[in-house]
């Protein structure tokens, strides 16, 4: 198995250097909405900018105004773009020999196609770099590997620092080059989170836990621990079909905005009352009811701080109305009267509506219309937007559906 893993260099700031006329390997560009003040998030910065020590999700103030181009968030050029990108991978490989794992970032199996090509997996790579680039105008780098994890390995340790925007791994380069790579969160699949409970254990480097026995890291991880062992040794089964094939079961869901001004108490309740019909919407389409619900809340930079709060509920559900009073009940009994910048809601233990049992206290004939209803309305903003139908709380001044209604991943759309 031969995996090649190719990552579009900067992306979002790369295509709107190339849309400038500008190279994004020597311009000065940060991707972020000015219009949500100095502290919104930094989409992106260009190479150059993060040879600078100005590294993306910084915070528009913390990036240099010396000739540095602030660029607002164009979301569907850059899924223009990456549509061009995925016609240029259809030239070399077949659609299911192609995951995308990202906007900027897929894998495309090349095992069968090295024969044909009558080149060695680096020469292919090199061919498609330099196809995506003269077309685009958009760097690129390739990570080559014997399989999806030494491949990704590759790309996000080597190959982003080399030249040629290409490094190349077998389970022999991986032990030499990096086995002994610190910290362990610089390696796919480890987070912040699961590399101090490695080094809690005693686990630095991938060597030590390619040294611990898989039975002891089972005890401590589940199935996780087995995966951590095959992955220390270089090993990977997962084939590129099986990846694109595969569909996670969805646990929890929800929706997070950041304000584009400071919120009073007052004003959250509104943007609560519309996520919580989102909420409920999204439940009554995907026909789940859910048990857990969560909200947190952050305020604003002066004052810092904020909460997050989870409430078991006592019977599963998908009404708006008990939604709303739960999340306002969690609200109005954490919230400290600050301004607010940040909003999460989420819900969580999830199941398909048919195990529903009724409550003794609650007319069923009323849940099943209000189901019905917000089914209806899902379906309507399905087809023709969001804003479609709303409540009328979403015309007031303070709501954020409708802004919201015109973005593409939260981000300004055009």
């Amino acid at each position: 198995m031969i995996i090649l893993c190719i990552d579009l260099k900067s992306f979002y700031a790369s295509v709107e250097c190339v849309l400038r006329g500008l190279d994004p390997l020597t311009a000065d560009l940060a991707v972020a909405d000015e219009r949500r003040g100095n502290g919104s998030i930094v989409l992106a910065v260009s190479p150059h900018l993060k040879q600078r020590g100005v590294h993306s999700r910084c915070r528009l103030y913390q990036v240099p105004r010396d000739g540095v181009i602030i660029a607002r968030p164009q979301m569907k050029k850059y899924i223009e773009y990456s549509c061009k990108v995925y016609g240029i991978y259809l030239r070399f490989v077949s659609p299911e020999d192609i995951h995308i794992y990202s906007i900027d970032e897929a894998f495309l199996d090349i095992t069968h196609y090295i024969k044909y090509y009558n080149a060695s997996p680096t020469e292919i790579a090199k061919k498609i770099l330099s196809a995506i680039y003269k077309e685009t105008g958009l760097p690129a780098s390739c990570g080559v590997g014997d399989n999806i994890f030494l491949a990704k390995v590759a790309l996000d340790c080597l190959a982003k620092y080399r030249p040629d925007g290409i490094a190349y791994l077998d389970k022999e380069r991986f032990r030499r080059y990096i086995w002994d790579l610190r910290p362990l969160d610089n390696i796919w699949g480890i987070g912040r989170r699961l590399a101090r409970r490695l080094t809690d254990l005693g686990i630095h480097t991938l060597r030590e836990l390619a040294q611990t026995p898989a039975e002891k890291l089972e005890k401590e991880f589940g199935v996780l621990g087995f995966e951590l062992h095959n992955h220390a040794n270089g090993e990977d089964a997962t084939t590129v079909r099986e990846a694109r094939e595969y569909h996670p079961k969805s646990k929890t869901f929800g929706h997070g905005q950041v304000f584009l001004e400071d919120y009073s108490y007052q004003d959250v309740k509104v943007v609560i009352t519309e996520m919580a019909a989102e909420i409920a919407t999204e439940l009554a389409l995907r026909r789940l009811c859910c048990q857990e619900v969560a909200l947190g809340i952050g305020y604003s930079q002066q004052y810092g701080g904020g909460f997050y709060r989870q409430r078991k509920l006592e019977t599963k559900t998908g009404s708006f109305k008990v939604l709303l009073s739960v999340y306002m009940d969690i609200y109005e009994k954490n919230v400290v009267d600050l301004p607010i910048r940040t909003i999460s809601m989420r819900v969580g233990k999830l199941s398909y509506e048919e195990f529903l049992q009724p409550d003794l206290f609650s007319d069923a004939d009323i849940g099943i219309k209000e189901r019905n209803l917000y089914r209806a309305i899902g379906e309507i903003r399905e087809r023709f937007g969001k804003a479609a139908v709303r409540l009328a709380v979403s015309n007031t001044e303070k709501a954020t559906l409708v802004k919201r209604s015109i973005l593409i991943g939260g981000h300004n759309a055009e």
